[in-house]
């Protein structure tokens, strides 16, 4: 530990100049470079610069161990995403944040804090905290750079800074062994999330794959769960069906026996894209009808979920009014053009096709592929491109297909 920093943190904390505290046991010049850890004091002087602040040595040390224990729990929780317990250790650390940061405990103190902002997908405090690390990365020692790499890497892949993730990801996989053991599922995870968004299904899996191994053998089991939905996803884009289906029945078990109410919801969700993929529209209804009944129009998901529930209604033929209605009634109190547009869309459909696909292909389409709604644009495109071929209109329903390819999996 470095004994100058406590010195100097509990020599401010009294008020004290150092001339102060220093008249009769050491000259001032002598406690600067103590201060600065230059310079470790003879356990004599030590004793009475302590004694003129009132601080016990020994009680020191008591509390050094306890915060350093306390942080060692801190970073167990976020290697295991227990963000409940994060949270409520995150508030006792920083209420003796001005102590830790005294002790040579800042630096891992300080990246942690990164990590827990990152699960918390707190932005602007990642960001900040992404500027007070990057004025002490010069006093890290080789752990802390490579625990610093992994969390960068997960900083830049969550901000979506592409061309910054894939730079440090290509410098860990280069030198062979510098990812920390600690976080190589996360790190397998990040770069399979990061393909995933970019449609690169194979390399995704590839990575998934790589993350699953490693949880399983940290018995890191929640991770584990979330690499399996990444994966589980990945082979739904890759029209692995039956493997996605297999993946998708154990979550949803594993989820509900551990508990784990947003993990279940997202399987529920992903299953039931899966199942409408598959022309299982009405599996597809009952999952996305007990995914809504576990949820609150306040959710964000929740305007998701009922689209879907359109969608999936209007392939099966099922009675939609009342979903109709209920978009409605979100589509007024928010200012979205989304659902503005697939609020108009769904209320076409129930008239004129002609009218409907006119509307698709003019201001649906556009919108969706202009605003970043991939997935939307490419279910427009090809139902824009299967209704210009039936009415003859090759060239209009080739360029819609193609859009639809182009836009599936990158292959690399």
């Amino acid at each position: 530990m470095n004994v100058g920093s406590i010195v100097k943190y509990y020599r401010m904390k009294n008020n004290l100049t150092q001339a102060e505290l220093c008249e009769g046991i050491c000259s001032i010049s002598h406690l600067s470079k103590i201060e600065s850890n230059k310079y470790v004091p003879h356990e004599e002087t030590l004793d009475e610069l302590f004694a003129r602040m009132n601080v016990e040595w020994n009680q020191e040390l008591d509390v050094y161990h306890t915060y350093r224990e306390k942080l060692e729990k801190f970073i167990t929780y976020s290697v295991y995403y227990d963000l409940k317990s994060m949270e409520v250790l995150y508030e006792e650390l920083e209420q003796k944040k001005d102590y830790l940061q005294s002790t040579d405990l800042v630096n891992r103190y300080e990246l942690y804090k990164l990590r827990f902002y990152l699960i918390q997908q707190d932005r602007q405090k990642a960001t900040q905290q992404m500027q007070i690390l990057s004025r002490l990365d010069q006093t890290f020692d080789e752990y802390e750079r490579g625990a610093a790499k992994v969390f960068y890497f997960i900083y830049y892949v969550f901000v979506q800074e592409e061309a910054k993730a894939r730079e440090i990801a290509g410098r860990l996989e280069d030198r062979n062994g510098r990812v920390p053991q600690l976080f190589e599922g996360e790190f397998y995870y990040q770069n399979a999330w990061l393909m995933q968004r970019n449609t690169e299904y194979g390399q995704s899996s590839y990575f998934a794959e790589l993350a699953i191994n490693q949880f399983q053998k940290d018995c890191n089991y929640l991770r584990l769960m979330h690499a399996q939905m990444l994966q589980a996803v990945n082979f739904a884009n890759r029209d692995l069906f039956l493997q996605a289906e297999e993946l998708f029945k154990t979550l949803l078990r594993n989820a509900r026996l551990m508990d784990e109410a947003s993990l279940y919801e997202g399987v529920l969700y992903n299953y039931s894209m899966l199942q409408n993929r598959r022309g299982h529209h009405n599996s597809a209804y009952m999952l996305l009808k007990e995914l809504k009944s576990l949820m609150t129009p306040e959710e964000p998901l929740y305007t998701s979920v009922l689209i879907h529930m359109l969608q999936t209604a209007s392939e099966e033929g099922l009675e939609m009014d009342h979903l109709l209605e209920e978009l409605e009634v979100l589509a007024r109190g928010k200012d979205d053009p989304y659902i503005a547009i697939q609020l108009t869309y769904f209320r076409k459909k129930k008239f004129s096709q002609h009218d409907l696909f006119d509307y698709c292909e003019q201001i649906a389409f556009p919108f969706l592929k202009e605003h970043g709604y991939i997935g939307e644009a490419r279910r427009f495109a090809w139902r824009l491109a299967n209704y210009h071929r039936s009415i003859g209109n090759f060239e209009k329903a080739d360029a819609y297909a193609i859009y639809f390819y182009e836009k599936g999996e990158k292959m690399t």
